[in-house]
């Protein structure tokens, strides 16, 4: 289903297929195929009105139908999209969005919308977990005990994740997309006007890597490590490079994470040589020890708190 026919699909819902879809949202924590009977009591609207909202849903493909030993329905991921859409937009964070994406790939897809006031902004549809959380014993038992919605909320936590990374890291001075809200499995960003770096070859390819080397220590102040840094991961706009893609980040204090810096590091490296500069990497190092002892584990589990929080609304 393209934007366009999502955006029509939502134009023509009412508030009672909303109250539905939200319904059957919470219901999935305990149901792969939620009967019926269970949307009927739980949405408290007579059982003619909810057939009929069914059957359009159905039509729409925001649902679909199972009939077995009962007769049950689940959400679609599309339907996720417009429970996101639909609050992000209640929020006054969202007016529009294109109908053709700026980027897709089996992780995410990423669409250009308008806010209020025409600021132009990005949303990014996570489409995937991210495999990097597996060891948090938290996110796993959380989403163990949702294991009927796993992709759902699987997305869902790896939009938490990036977006709790975007405030961190801004909020510490780094060059990142500022973050604007997150629901559900979408993130809001505003909109920067640039191009991957492995897309262009920069005017002052020195001035982006400084870009980049200020912002992974604005991450590490913040006890956060990117752990995907590439070139395809930075993006140029003019004379600044803005550093991307944060779902898969890990903390400081990770068993793994000078590995997974230097592994970083060396990627980025092994870019910029073919310009005859690199990363001064035992720097960035002890910088990151330097961190490690200032950033408390308390903050991080905070900020994975905070996520989990956020994920049982």
């Amino acid at each position: 289903m393209s934007i366009k026919s999502l955006v029509d699909a939502y134009n023509a819902l009412d508030k009672v297929d909303l109250r539905i879809l939200r319904v059957m949202e919470i219901a999935h924590s305990k149901y792969i195929y939620i009967p019926y009977k269970l949307i009927v009591n739980w949405s408290k609207y007579d059982e003619e009105i909810i057939s009929k909202s069914l059957s359009k849903l159905n039509k729409l493909k925001l649902i679909q139908r199972m009939r077995g030993p009962y007769e049950g329905y689940r959400l679609t991921f599309r339907s996720y999209d417009i429970l996101a859409l639909h609050t992000l937009r209640k929020m006054n964070k969202v007016v529009s969005i294109s109908p053709t994406p700026i980027g897709a790939g089996k992780e995410a897809e990423v669409y250009v919308g308008e806010a209020p006031g025409g600021l132009k902004v990005v949303l990014k549809f996570h489409r995937t977990g991210t495999s990097s959380f597996i060891h948090v014993r938290r996110f796993r038992a959380f989403l163990k005990k949702r294991r009927h919605l796993t992709k759902l909320y699987e997305a869902r936590l790896s939009a938490q994740m990036e977006y709790i990374a975007l405030v961190e890291v801004f909020d510490a001075g780094g060059k990142v997309p500022e973050p604007i809200a997150a629901n559900r499995h979408v993130v809001a960003m505003r909109y920067v006007d640039g191009l991957e770096l492995y897309r262009v070859d920069p005017a002052d390819p020195r001035a982006v890597l400084e870009d980049v080397e200020a912002t992974v220590e604005a991450a590490l102040s913040r006890g956060i490590i990117h752990g995907d840094l590439t070139q395809y991961n930075v993006l140029v706009a003019g004379d600044e490079a803005y550093v991307i893609d944060w779902p898969q980040w890990v903390p400081i204090h990770h068993p793994n994470a000078s590995e997974i810096l230097s592994r970083d590091l060396i990627e980025l490296n092994n870019y910029f040589k073919k310009y005859n500069i690199e990363i001064n990497i035992e720097k960035i190092n002890k910088i990151m020890n330097e961190y490690k002892e200032k950033v408390s584990p308390e903050h991080m589990s905070k900020l994975f708190t905070d996520a989990l929080n956020i994920l049982e609304r």
